[in-house]
């Protein structure tokens, strides 16, 4: 119960997190939750393998204890998993013995039905415990048609792709795969659209501020707000950047600034902080969708005539020895261009070739791929 919260000096404001704004009724009980985990880990043909935010060390702690009391041993996987364990039993949260604990390289010493593994990586994450499972990149796990796979967690909004392939994959691989949508083995930690309601009635504020989650997730709990009677002015949707300014005490409403913060992403790359422009990502894109073409060429400085072979490099883009009409006529268009950029006895702009160079090529290429390559002109004068 929050009801104390209402008794706080007004004026209050609420940052209301917003995720379940779209939710409805209420979640499963955790009593349903615990024996619903309780029947797998007891019943399961084989392994269990358990999969869940690594934060929930309140259900790790009862999944560990009760693994305890049925005489199996516990191995856990992911780092922020292990991390968070070891910090629950200093504090005191977890009561399981030491000895329930193995380590994943000694599953193989124990049998199958008296083995859980808990981990990371139910969010489809591409490095987390789970993911290397399924994909037979762990060193000591590889999945079984016995095994039992279970989803102890939510999907978090925008890792739907990613959890759908991770459980395609494991649906290939195991007879018995467990997710919320077939039983209730998890409670998320975002209140649904009653309980929205519900915190709103208890705490009483003057302003609420929905906030940690998508625009839309925000605006649905603004409007859950404004269905209890507060107006819009008392309710602020606020998105990345804005500001919201408090006045000191009866010195006037809160309100939004005209002005936005830099909101902004700051990518990291190597030991490089922020220094990452569009031009490289558009570069570095480029490359990845079409890959680059590099057009080496010699040119005598005194007749302006070109001196051996035209070379054509290609990396992404096409494998040079299975197209050799493509690339020799390339070799002509470049000839073609030098040929009518350049004179014996004048000045050569090698600006203006090089950039006559990447543009016949590109088209060139472009017409006959339809593909656009990035085109890198190296014009050497000897």
């Amino acid at each position: 119960k929050y009801n104390h919260l209402g008794a706080l000096p007004q004026p209050t404001i609420l940052m209301l997190e917003s995720l379940g704004a779209i939710k409805k009724g209420l979640p499963p009980s955790e009593t349903e939750v615990h024996r619903n985990l309780q029947n797998l880990i007891k019943n399961s043909p084989g392994r269990i393998i358990i999969g869940t935010f690594s934060s929930q060390v309140r259900r790790i702690a009862y999944l560990i204890e009760y693994a305890e009391q049925v005489g199996k041993k516990v191995a856990i996987e992911g780092y922020s998993m292990k991390m968070n364990i070891e910090v629950a039993k200093e504090l005191g949260y977890l009561k399981a013995k030491n000895e329930t604990f193995i380590t994943v390289a000694d599953l193989h010493k124990y049998p199958d039905k008296q083995v859980v593994v808990i981990c990371t990586g139910a969010q489809g994450e591409s490095n987390a415990a789970l993911t290397r499972i399924v994909t037979d990149n762990h060193r000591f796990i590889k999945l079984q048609k016995n095994d039992t796979i279970v989803f102890s967690s939510s999907v978090i909004p925008g890792n739907e792709r990613t959890i759908q392939r991770l459980k395609d994959n494991l649906y290939r691989k195991c007879d018995n795969v467990i997710h919320s949508e077939i039983m209730e083995i998890h409670i998320g930690g975002h209140g649904t659209i009653w309980e929205i309601e519900e915190i709103i009635r208890q705490v009483k504020p003057t302003y609420i501020l929905p906030v940690y989650a998508n625009h839309f997730f925000i605006v649905e709990a603004a409007r859950i707000a404004y269905r209890l009677g507060y107006p819009e002015k008392n309710v602020f949707v606020m998105d990345n950047g804005h500001v919201l300014e408090v006045p000191e005490e009866d010195k006037g409403l809160p309100y939004l600034l005209k002005e936005k913060a830099d909101a902004s992403y700051v990518f990291v790359d190597g030991l490089g902080i922020g220094d990452i422009g569009h031009v490289v990502l558009r570069d570095r894109q480029m490359l990845a969708q079409d890959g680059m073409v590099v057009v080496t060429v010699i040119i005598d400085s005194k007749t302006k005539n070109i001196i051996g072979n035209i070379q054509i490099t290609s990396r992404g883009f096409i494998h040079v020895k299975e197209n050799f009409d493509l690339v020799n006529e390339t070799k002509r268009k470049v000839e073609r261009v030098v040929k009518d950029n350049t004179s014996r006895g004048s000045s050569i702009d090698w600006d203006q070739i090089r950039n006559q160079i990447r543009e016949v090529v590109g088209q060139f290429l472009f017409t006959k791929t339809e593909r656009r390559p990035m085109v890198l002109p190296v014009v050497i004068e000897v």
